[in-house]
């Protein structure tokens, strides 16, 4: 059927002003209304962001501007595209009324959409500046939306001051085992050394001992090589074999801020060469009986035990009667006493590789092994012992809330200087009996075929008493280089108990009461405490976000006032324009005062093609749009003028 103006349901036959009713113009202003109001919550997110900046952050306000910030990164292009694209279809309509290119209009009108902002420019090769300012105008959208979540950061900065720390000095001479100060620090320094064998198996893994003292790595067992300048970091997923179970006591550190410094130490290195299960006991000498030699220093003598005995001991001296003691420690090389003086008598040297001693000492331990009645084997081991100077850098790690966490993070070969690491305070025959006698007894009392607390970590390092106190406990059994490793952190452990035991538990300053030399050692580190956490803006992204915020604000306003401002139809985009200056049926005459959409509701039931037809006088053939009707299907193969 032809619609024709009758046909036509509400169609205008009067000529009429162009002036929209009042409905339309509340529908259109509120429209604009509502592109305005939509940029103001972009506009509340940047004053928020200003208004928090140097301020201490709170979680849940944090929280809730991140909620914002990310709901702006998914709204701010949306709504930016219903405005910017609104606008660009009022400018068009307006310089339509006033008369313009078509070129410009097809720009702007083309340019409705980030995609069709590229590809109108290309299709019509228009590289002007509208071009130009349309790419810039639309770039603003993915740019406004992703600036929003970076507009506003927190941050924390640190006060580093200088931090002085002290340490014990552990190249100081054992107060425990020489003359009268045995007897009234053993009891102390076996408790801590008993204490800590029984620690659970996390504490020993621990960088910390039972009382928040640093332990030191074995240097020799890191899987890492050493940089240039000598430093060995620490890795934090390796697993650390320590040289002691007991850390170096420290003070100065505070519950509040991050501490590093370095800190000079050294501790027991041995590698035992031989070890094996021996059918008898290795026999003692005294040190009567030593035949000392000058070594060509000031007051230093030197000798040597007989071949196959050892200077030591076994604790007998202090095992009362009825009791049995399991192992025994010995060394075969011995200075005369003065032991102090001796050892600054020797040359200083730098790192750890030099020996003083063409054959350096050797360190003996032996372990009974009872296998029944009438039955008993020896674990003995030989090793060389080495004492190794150190440099750790140490650091320490505080909330305010809890204890402060350190750890050895890098070490290398001490770069002060002293001596060889085969001169130690055990060539000193009245220091190593009173330490091996001390050491013995301290864990091993009990009855024979009973093995002592020592003997029993040395085979279970992780739950000692796991082994049966009666048990089997072959030890000649073990990797020497676990072996090594396990006895190292038992002697390091009850020698470390020994220096200082009330250092060990907090109250190392007591130390320069004893006298000068017992003094500990300082450090000076940094300390740095964290300052709260405070909002901060990020200037560029700021800016980037209210650029965009406020173009498109003034967008929004802009175009208000432009439809406000342009009395002709807006037909631009509408398929139903077509019809206007058709005199083609089915197309009604008149209705030229109708925007595009209202000429659409009126003729949406009109069917329409842009199809073939021919001039009556011809038989030129057109592509027309027209009723469908009117027209046939365009065809692939024919020509068309």
């Amino acid at each position: 059927m032809v619609r024709t103006t009758a046909s036509v349901n509400d169609w205008l036959t009067e000529p009429q002003r162009l002036d929209r009713s009042v409905g339309m113009r509340v529908l259109r202003g509120s429209i604009g209304l509502f592109g305005v109001l939509a940029s103001i919550p972009f506009l509340v997110l940047a004053g928020v962001a200003f208004d928090r900046v140097g301020r201490e952050v709170d979680q849940k306000d944090w929280d809730r501007i991140q909620s914002g910030m990310s709901a702006a990164v998914t709204a701010f292009p949306i709504i930016f595209a219903a405005v910017m694209g609104r606008l660009l279809k009022a400018i068009a309509t307006w310089q339509l009324e006033k008369g313009a290119r078509l070129g410009i209009l097809e720009q702007l009108l083309g340019s409705s959409t980030v995609a069709g902002a590229f590809t109108t420019q290309l299709f019509l090769r228009s590289f002007n500046l509208l071009g130009l300012g349309l790419l810039l105008l639309w770039a603003l959208s993915p740019l406004g939306g992703q600036s929003s979540l970076h507009i506003l950061h927190t941050t924390r900065q640190a006060n580093i001051t200088a931090a002085n720390i002290t340490y014990l000095d552990s190249t100081i001479q054992p107060a425990a085992n020489i003359g009268g100060d045995v007897e009234t620090t053993t009891s102390q320094q076996d408790a801590l050394y008993l204490s800590l064998l029984l620690s659970p198996a996390s504490v020993k893994q621990s960088p910390m001992d039972l009382w928040g003292n640093v332990k030191i790595p074995l240097m020799s067992r890191l899987n890492t090589t050493a940089n240039e300048t000598g430093w060995r970091h620490i890795l934090d997923s390796s697993v650390i074999s320590y040289a002691s179970l007991m850390g170096v006591p420290m003070e100065g550190i505070t519950a509040r801020g991050n501490t590093s410094f370095h800190l000079e130490t050294s501790y027991y290195d041995l590698d035992c060469f031989d070890i094996s299960m021996q059918q008898r006991a290795i026999p003692f000498t005294e040190d009567s009986s030593l035949n000392f030699t000058s070594l060509g220093l000031p007051g230093v003598h030197v000798a040597a035990t007989p071949k196959g005995t050892f200077l030591g001991g076994n604790g007998s001296l202090s095992c009362p009667m009825g009791c049995s003691l399991s192992f025994k420690l010995g060394l075969d090389r011995y200075i005369s006493t003065g032991i102090s003086a001796n050892l600054m008598a020797f040359p200083n040297i730098t790192g750890n590789e030099q020996t003083y001693f063409p054959d350096p000492p050797i360190f003996m331990f032996q372990s009974r092994w009872w296998g029944g009645p009438g039955i008993t084997s020896f674990t003995t081991a030989y090793c060389h012992l080495y004492q190794i100077y150190v440099e750790t850098a140490v650091t320490c790690v505080s909330d305010g809330a809890s204890t402060p966490q350190c750890a050895v993070t890098a070490m290398r070969d001490s770069l002060r200087p002293h001596p060889a690491k085969d001169v130690t305070f055990f060539l000193s025959a009245l220091i190593m009996q009173n330490f091996a006698d001390r050491l013995v007894a301290g864990s091993s009392r009990g009855h024979a075929a009973t093995s002592s607390l020592t003997e029993r970590y040395m085979n279970n390092t992780a739950n000692p008493m796991l082994a049966d106190v009666r048990g089997d406990l072959p030890l000649f059994q073990l990797p020497p280089r676990t072996f090594s490793e396990r006895l190292s952190q038992v002697i390091n452990t009850y020698y470390l108990a020994g220096l200082q035991p009330f250092g060990t538990t907090g109250n190392l300053s007591a130390g320069a009461e004893i006298g000068p030399r017992y003094a500990p050692l300082s450090a000076t580190g940094l300390r740095s405490v964290w300052n709260p956490t405070r909002y901060q803006i990020n200037a560029g992204w700021m800016f980037m976000f209210l650029l965009a915020t406020i173009t498109m604000l003034v967008a929004a306003i802009a175009c208000g006032i432009l439809i406000d401002r342009t009395i002709v139809p807006d037909i631009l985009g509408a398929v139903s324009s077509m019809t206007r200056d058709s005199t083609r049926e089915p197309f009604p005459h008149g209705g030229s005062t109708l925007d595009g959409l209202d000429r659409a509701r009126l003729l949406k039931e009109v069917s329409v093609r842009l199809g073939e037809v021919r001039d009556d006088s011809s038989s030129t053939r057109y592509l027309t749009f027209t009723g469908s009707e009117f027209s046939t299907r365009a065809q692939r193969e024919r020509l068309y003028e």
